[in-house]
C-alpha cells in the first residue's frame, strides 16, 4: 500500500510538459501597456529632430562611352582612326578602376577648391553654403588647428567681418593670420545667412570621403557604356564634381596616348640629324672627287656595273638600316628605365617583333595607370611588372634572331658586291673611286627619306590624338533627396516604438527570477495554492489590518482564503504555521488579517508569535512584548497571564514572543510547546502561529510537529523561483502536514486575468473603501480584452 501511495506521488511530482500558452504569453504585454506609447511617441520625436538635423542628400549622375576592342566598339575605323597612330584600345574594367583612382579625385578636390567649405545654422539643421556662400575664405596655409576645428566668420555689414566672437573687425580683401593658419577672405554671392562655419579639410581625407561616395559600374554586362554616381548633400556641388571628373579622367588619358608619340618623335629627330651629318659628309666627297679628278661622265660599262652595284646596295643600306635599328632596339631594352616608352616600330618590317614592342608598350601604360590607383606590392601591380620582364626578354631573345639572319644576308650581298667589284678592275681607277664615293651617297639619301617620311607620319598622329571615350549625358541631379528616406524613417521610427517595448519586457522576464504567476508555483513545486493575496494600499502610518467592513477585493481575499481553510486536510486543522523562504514574505501581515478575519466570523482565534529571533507582531498589532511565550517556555508565567487582547475584535487574542532568548532552537525544543499548544486548543477555534522563515533557521521545522498544517507564505516578485523547489522538496517527504501554498503581494495588473478578484472575478466585482476613481487607459485595455 504504501509502494502504490509512493508511485502516486512520483507520478504527481513528475513536471509536466510544458504547454505554450499564446494567450497568457501575450497578455503579459498588457502589464507594461504604458510603454508602447511612450516609446512609440520618444521614436517617433527621434525621427523628426533626425530629419530636421540630417542634412538631405541628393543624386548625381552621368554616362560615358568607353571604346573596348575586346566588345567590338566602332570596328569600322574612320580614316582620321586611321591617320591617328597611338589610338590604342581601352579595357573598360580598367577604365572602372581608373574612375575610382585617388589621383585623379584629388585633382578634382583641388581645382574645385573643395578643401574649404562654408556652412550655417537654419533651425536644427546645417545648411551647405557651396556656391552660395556670403564670404570666400582663400587660404595660403592651412594648420593642423584648422583640420581639426571650425573657423566662424561673423559679417557685420558688406565691408567688414569678425572671426571666432574677436573683438577684431576685419576687410575684406585683407590678409591676415591665426591659429588656423594664413588667409584672405573675400566677399561672396548675397546671402541671408550672417553667421558662418568654415570648415577645412585634408585632401588625402577629403578625397577618400569623396571616393566612398562616388559609384562607377556597368549600364548592362553586354556594353561599355559607364554610368558615375555621387552623393552629396548639394545638387550644384554633385554635378561640378562629375564634370571636373570627367574633364581630368578625358585629360589624362590623351597625356598617356601622347607620351608614346612623343618619344617616337624624340628617336626619329635623333636619327635624322645623324643621318643628315653623314649625308653632308658623302655629297661633299663626291663633289671634291670630281672636282679634282676632272670626272664628266662614266664609260657605259661602268653604267652597268654601277647599276647592279646600286640594286645590290640599296638591298644592303635595307639590311644596314635594320640592324642598326635592331641595335637601337636592343640597347634600349638593356638600358631602359622604368616609365619609359619603346622607340619606334614603323621602321621594323618583322611582325612578331612590332607585336612584342606594341605589347610592351601597352604593358608600360597599363603599369602607370596601375600606379597611381593602386599601392606598390599589389598583385596586380606585381603581375604587370613580370609581364614586362617576359616581354624584354622576348624582344632581346627576337631581336638576336633578327640579327643572326640579317648578318647572313648582308655577307652574302657583301660577298656580290665582291663580285662586282672584281668586274670594275677593269675601269679606270678614278671611276672606280667615283662609283664607291656615290654608293655611300645613295645610301644615305635612301636612309634619310626614310626617317623623314617616318616623322611626318608620326607628327600628323600626335597632332589627330582623340580621346576613347565619348560623353552621352551630361552630369544630372535628382530633384528629390535620396537620403534620408522619411517613409522609411518614419515607418522605422513607428515599428521601434513597438519592438523596444517588446524587447525591453522580454528582457524584464528573462532577468527576473522571481515568482510572477500562481502557475509557477503550481508547476514547480506540484502543490496548490490555498489562496491569492492582493497588494494592500496604505498610507504610511495607517493600520494595515483589514476592517470587517472592507468590501475591498484584498479582504474579499482573505475571506475567500478563510473559507478555503476547510479544506485542509480532514477539514478538521485547527493549528496552522505561517512560514516562508525568507523575510518579508508577509507571514505576518496575512496571520493578522487571517486571523481577524476568523474572528469576524465569529471563531475564537489567538495568534501566536514564535518568531523568537526577529518578532514583528507586537509592532503591528501595536501591543507590548515586555513577556510571551519566551517566559512560557522557560516556566515563568502561566498562558492565562501571557495572553492579550488585539482590540481588533473580542475573539481575537494574541500572545507575543517576548524577550529575545539567545538558543531559540534550544527553547523550542523543550517540550513545553506542544503543552503550549494542548492548552490553546482548549480555549480557542483556530491557533495561529507566526513562525520564522524555514529557508534561514530551523525553528519553523520544531514547530511543524505540532501543528495540523503548514501555511508556505509566497511572494509575488519577490520570491525566488529557487525557493519554490525547496517548497516541493518538503511536500515530496512529507517534512510539513498539511502543506499549502499562499501566494501573498500579488500584483498582476492587467498582465494575468485575475486582478485584484480571486478565482476570476475580477477587479470590478468589488467595491473600494476610497470614493472610485475614473477608469484609466489600462482599466479600458483590460475591458477590451475581457477581463472586466
Amino acid at each position: 500500500m504504501n509502494k502504490r501511495h509512493e508511485d502516486i506521488d512520483d507520478d504527481y511530482f513528475r513536471p509536466e510538459r510544458s504547454k505554450f500558452d499564446l494567450k497568457g504569453y501575450l497578455l503579459r504585454y498588457l502589464r507594461y501597456w504604458y510603454l508602447f506609447p511612450i516609446f512609440v511617441a520618444l521614436s517617433l520625436i527621434a525621427a523628426f529632430l533626425y530629419l530636421q538635423i540630417t542634412k538631405p542628400v541628393y543624386l548625381s549622375q552621368t554616362s560615358i562611352l568607353i571604346k573596348d576592342e575586346k566588345k567590338g566598339i566602332d570596328a569600322g575605323a574612320s580614316i582620321l582612326e586611321e591617320m591617328t597612330q597611338f589610338g590604342g584600345d581601352k579595357l573598360v574594367e580598367n577604365e572602372i578602376e581608373i574612375f575610382k583612382a585617388e589621383s585623379l579625385m584629388g585633382q578634382v578636390a583641388k581645382e574645385l577648391n573643395l578643401e574649404v567649405a562654408f556652412f550655417a545654422k537654419d533651425g536644427l539643421r546645417t545648411v551647405d553654403l557651396y556656391k552660395n556662400s556670403p564670404i570666400v575664405v582663400k587660404p595660403e596655409i592651412i594648420s593642423e588647428y584648422a583640420l581639426e576645428n571650425s573657423m566662424y566668420i561673423q559679417m557685420i555689414d558688406s565691408l567688414h567681418y569678425k572671426i571666432n566672437d574677436e573683438e577684431q573687425v576685419y576687410k575684406f580683401g585683407q590678409r591676415f593670420r591665426n591659429p588656423w593658419g594664413l588667409f584672405t577672405v573675400e566677399a561672396g554671392t548675397a546671402s541671408e545667412y550672417k553667421d558662418i562655419e568654415v570648415r577645412f579639410f585634408n585632401l588625402p581625407t577629403l578625397t577618400a570621403s569623396m571616393l566612398t561616395r562616388l559609384t562607377v559600374s556597368l549600364a548592362n554586362m553586354k556594353s561599355t557604356v559607364l554610368q558615375l554616381t555621387f552623393e552629396d548633400p548639394s545638387k550644384q556641388r554633385g554635378k561640378d564634381i562629375l564634370n571636373k571628373l570627367l574633364d581630368v579622367y578625358v585629360q589624362s588619358s590623351l597625356n598617356d596616348k601622347n607620351s608614346e608619340a612623343s618619344n617616337t618623335l624624340k628617336f626619329i629627330e635623333t636619327r635624322l640629324g645623324l643621318i643628315t651629318g653623314e649625308l653632308g659628309d658623302v655629297e661633299q666627297d663626291v663633289e671634291a672627287y670630281k672636282t679634282s679628278k676632272g670626272l664628266t661622265d662614266i664609260s657605259a660599262e661602268s653604267q652597268l656595273f654601277l647599276q647592279n652595284i646600286k640594286e645590290n646596295d640599296s638591298k644592303l643600306s635595307e639590311i644596314n638600316t635594320q640592324i642598326s635599328i635592331l641595335e637601337s632596339v636592343d640597347n634600349y631594352i638593356k638600358n631602359s628605365t622604368d616609365g619609359a616608352t619603346a622607340p619606334a616600330t614603323y621602321m621594323i618590317n618583322d611582325p612578331v617583333l612590332v607585336s612584342l614592342l606594341t605589347k610592351y608598350n601597352d604593358l608600360i601604360l597599363q603599369r602607370e595607370k596601375y600606379a597611381r590607383t593602386t599601392q606598390a606590392n599589389n598583385p596586380l601591380l606585381e603581375t604587370i611588372n613580370t609581364q614586362l620582364a617576359q616581354t624584354k626578354q622576348a624582344i632581346r631573345e627576337n631581336v638576336q634572331n633578327l640579327r643572326r639572319g640579317m648578318d647572313v644576308t648582308k655577307r652574302n650581298l657583301e660577298g656580290i658586291n665582291t663580285r662586282f667589284s672584281a668586274g670594275l678592275r677593269s675601269i679606270p681607277q678614278k671611276e672606280r673611286e667615283y662609283v664607291g664615293i656615290k654608293r655611300q651617297q645613295t645610301i644615305k639619301e635612301g636612309l634619310y627619306l626614310y626617317l623623314l617620311q617616318k616623322r611626318e607620319e608620326t607628327a600628323l598622329g600626335y597632332a589627330s590624338t582623340v580621346t576613347d571615350s565619348r560623353l552621352i549625358d551630361a552630369p544630372t541631379t535628382s530633384i528629390e533627396p535620396i537620403k534620408p528616406k522619411k517613409l522609411f524613417i518614419w515607418s522605422g521610427a513607428l515599428l521601434a516604438g513597438f519592438a523596444i517595448p517588446v524587447l525591453l519586457i522580454n528582457l524584464i522576464f528573462l532577468l527576473n527570477n522571481t515568482i510572477q504567476s500562481k502557475d509557477d508555483i503550481e508547476k514547480i513545486s506540484g502543490i496548490s495554492v490555498l489562496g491569492e493575496i492582493g497588494t494592500l494600499k496604505v498610507d504610511p502610518g495607517q493600520d494595515a489590518i483589514i476592517s470587517i467592513t472592507s468590501r475591498s477585493a484584498v479582504a474579499e481575499q482573505f475571506r475567500a482564503l478563510r473559507t478555503n481553510l476547510q479544506y485542509l486536510g480532514d477539514g478538521r486543522c485547527r493549528v496552522l504555521m505561517f512560514t516562508s523562504s525568507i523575510g518579508g514574505e508577509g507571514k505576518s501581515f496575512v496571520s493578522v488579517n487571517l486571523a481577524a478575519s476568523l474572528a469576524y466570523s465569529d471563531k475564537r482565534v489567538i495568534l501566536v508569535g514564535l518568531d523568537l529571533r526577529k518578532p514583528t507582531l507586537h509592532e503591528r498589532l501595536n501591543i507590548p512584548n515586555s513577556k510571551g511565550v519566551t517566559n512560557y517556555l522557560i516556566g515563568h508565567g502561566d498562558v492565562s497571564s501571557l495572553i492579550q487582547s488585539t482590540g481588533v475584535h473580542p475573539k481575537f487574542d494574541v500572545i507575543t514572543s517576548g524577550p529575545i532568548p539567545p538558543n531559540p532552537s534550544e527553547l523550542l525544543g523543550n517540550g513545553r510547546l506542544p503543552i503550549l499548544i494542548k492548552e490553546l486548543r482548549e480555549e480557542y477555534d483556530y491557533i495561529l502561529i507566526d513562525s520564522p522563515p524555514y529557508g534561514l533557521v530551523t525553528d519553523a521545522s520544531i514547530i511543524s510537529d505540532y501543528v495540523d498544517a503548514s501555511l508556505y507564505l509566497v511572494r509575488f516578485n519577490y520570491t525566488l523561483l529557487d525557493h519554490i523547489t525547496r517548497i516541493a522538496e518538503l511536500n515530496r517527504t512529507k517534512r510539513f502536514a498539511n502543506l499549502s501554498v499562499i501566494f501573498n503581494g500579488v500584483n498582476y495588473g492587467t498582465g494575468y486575468g485575475y486582478g485584484y478578484g480571486y478565482g476570476g472575478y475580477g477587479y470590478g466585482y468589488y467595491s473600494e473603501d476610497e470614493k472610485p476613481k475614473r477608469k484609466g487607459v489600462g482599466e479600458k485595455i483590460k475591458k477590451l480584452v475581457g477581463m472586466s
